[in-house]
């Protein structure tokens, strides 16, 4: 009898929190890629989200990447938690994986009890267990009184580390919907005997669904690998990030020490896709689309994005789209 009051208190609660708007009727047939944040880097913006990317095949929803807000955009598209089958992180940058905790937890208060299979960087298994553990206190915190117990938030999900080293595309992860292929990329350039080269990893993934390919290169700068696992891919759905514009709101931050900017700089140009750099891949590698996501900095105040494709018209003749939150492709 607790049980059955407990499944239709989770019924009435759940669409409270989790209200579909309509979905596009691509999303039941075939395979869908939803833009869910499009914002680069860890700032707190009204228009667009923190990173987070939705594939939608065959009713299953696969999350790439998890910023702050990615319940939120997952409601704002229309898409439920109980669809959710596994969650990838590209790298352990906050702004790709602050929104997983939060979200885990949900799942959890929801009674979606099925370990969830989260993937990600070296890491990604510690970073899990201590956020099973930081959250003893809601574990602790019941939302009824007597009743089954639930299970512990760590029974609910299953945590993997990628290999340290992925050169060439490395089948992550199948079901009866997708693939996903991973390669490490070129994010990170530390001196190669600091702790930060031994531990920091990022990925950029293959998608194969429903009769498409989606190329999502999370954060990278120019890769070998990323080309390699790139080539002939439908849709190729990549970071973007417009130097000048970057130069401009360092040069007016206040909160930045002078000493911080250079180095600063030298990590945007270095690991980040400039337009140019990704006019030469698209052409090279023959996508057929490509999407750009993850402006840096797209601010709220932007009125014009034409610094996201400045060059890269120049190397690649077809389709690009500078992507707002909530698109679907």
């Amino acid at each position: 009898m607790r049980r059955s009051w407990l499944w239709a208190m989770s019924a009435l609660l759940a669409p409270l929190v989790f209200t579909p708007v309509a979905v596009s009727a691509q999303s039941a047939n075939g395979a869908e890629f939803v833009t869910l944040g499009t914002g680069g880097g860890p700032l707190i913006r009204i228009k667009r989200s923190e990173p987070a990317n939705a594939v939608i095949v065959n009713g299953a929803v696969y999350l790439f990447d998890a910023g702050d807000g990615a319940q939120r955009q997952l409601v704002a598209a229309g898409l439920t938690l109980r669809q959710l089958r596994a969650v990838f992180i590209s790298h352990h940058h906050i702004d790709h994986d602050g929104g997983l905790a939060p979200l885990l937890l949900t799942r959890w208060l929801f009674n979606s009890d099925a370990p969830m299979p989260v993937i990600g960087p070296p890491g990604t298994v510690a970073m899990l267990a201590g956020i099973a553990s930081a959250y003893r206190a809601t574990e602790l915190a019941p939302i009824m009184i007597g009743g089954p117990p639930k299970p512990v938030i760590a029974a609910t999900i299953k945590a993997q580390d990628l290999a340290s080293a992925m050169d060439q595309p490395t089948l992550v992860y199948s079901d009866d919907n997708i693939r996903v292929l991973a390669v490490t990329n070129d994010h990170y350039h530390f001196a190669a005997a600091s702790a930060e080269a031994r531990a920091s990893r990022s990925y950029s993934f293959r998608i194969e669904a429903g009769g498409r390919s989606f190329v999502y290169t999370g954060d990278t700068g120019p890769s070998p690998n990323l080309e390699r696992l790139a080539k002939g891919a439908d849709v190729l759905v990549s970071e973007v990030i417009d130097m000048a514009a970057i130069r401009a709101v360092l040069d007016k931050a206040t909160d930045i020490p002078a000493a911080a900017r250079a180095p600063m700089m030298a990590h945007m140009a270095q690991d980040h896709l400039t337009p140019e750099n990704i006019g030469i891949l698209a052409a090279k590698v023959g996508v057929k689309r490509v999407v750009l996501t993850h402006l840096a900095p797209g601010l709220d105040e932007e009125s014009d994005t034409s610094g996201y494709v400045a060059g890269l018209a120049a190397h690649y003749k077809g389709a690009v789209t500078v992507a707002h939150d909530l698109q679907r492709f």
